[in-house]
């Protein structure tokens, strides 16, 4: 499969030094990595990448220094063979994996006007929301296969998670309100009579399978200040999923919908249910609607 031409490089800022790219190992007159850069969101070059867990971490880097295998001409111009074998993973601050390993081939021929082709090799995986902050590690490793030859890189990215208390019983952290989804979120919050009512708040501690699979189950209630309920969702939410890189937690965010409320302070008890762990926990927060 032909390779397209390597696309320009970009240059650092005028005075500004470029950074020095990852160690590689291997012979520094053979096989190399290099040129390491990173496309952010906006799709601009970096030579370094701090990014927020949900988002996609894009890289690529050159190979140099593979051999050139002489081929059979091709209507009477030379041919040589290029011909690598590359592989890719993301690892979490504790050493797990986040996503399936990726593998790829460059298999090619060039000609007398190829002298200065080097293949751009690019990676790209997927940050789950729920990753943790900290320094990951981005492990490379090309073989040239015509030579035998190997080389590696680590590659770091620092990662923007979201904070939990750490804690190995099921609970909910973090409950607020709103009256628009986009905020603001208050821990408390009193509402004009009519106005939406919005609420957030993330559910962990629960269990996960040695399969990678949680089930939560949660229950919704509002009670009103003379006790009588006035709404009751049973699983009102529902997480049965089985995910590669383990899920640290949960997030629920909604609208409740209160049918003639009455002004007063309001009740709002979550009941959750780990399925897999066994484990209850119900939890009260309260509002407060005006006239």
């Amino acid at each position: 499969m032909a390779q397209k031409p390597p696309t320009p490089e970009p240059r650092p800022p005028q005075g500004a030094r470029a950074p020095q790219p990852p160690e590689t190992v291997g012979a520094e007159d053979r096989l190399r990595i290099g040129d390491f850069q990173f496309e952010d969101e906006r799709g601009d070059v970096r030579y370094s990448l701090i990014t927020a867990a949900g988002t996609d971490i894009v890289l690529t880097f050159h190979v140099e220094g593979f051999e050139r295998r002489e081929a059979e001409p091709r209507d009477g111009v030379p041919q040589h063979h290029v011909q690598l074998h590359y592989e890719a993973e993301l690892r979490d601050p504790e050493g797990v994996l986040v996503a399936p390993g990726e593998s790829g081939e460059v298999d090619t021929m060039l000609g007398p006007r190829d002298n200065e082709w080097r293949p751009r090799i690019r990676w790209s995986a997927a940050l789950p929301r729920y990753a943790p902050s900290g320094e990951y590690t981005i492990a490379l490793r090309v073989k040239d296969i015509l030579s035998g030859d190997e080389v590696t890189a680590s590659v770091p990215v620092r990662v923007r998670g979201e904070a939990l208390q750490p804690t190995s019983a099921l609970g909910i952290q973090q409950l607020e309100y709103a009256n628009s989804p986009n905020g603001p979120w208050f821990p408390r919050r009193v509402f004009a009579l009519g106005r939406p009512i919005h609420a957030r708040y993330k559910v962990a501690g629960f269990q996960v399978s040695p399969e990678n699979e949680v089930w939560v189950e949660q229950d919704w209630t509002v009670i009103d200040a003379e006790g009588n309920v006035i709404v009751h969702q049973p699983n009102a939410v529902v997480d049965q999923e089985k995910n590669f890189y383990p899920t640290r937690f949960l997030q629920s965010t909604f609208e409740l919908q209160l049918e003639n409320p009455k002004p007063g302070p309001h009740t709002f008890r979550i009941v959750v249910r780990d399925r897999i762990g066994g484990q209850t926990v119900s939890t009260d927060s309260e509002f407060t609607v005006r006239p």
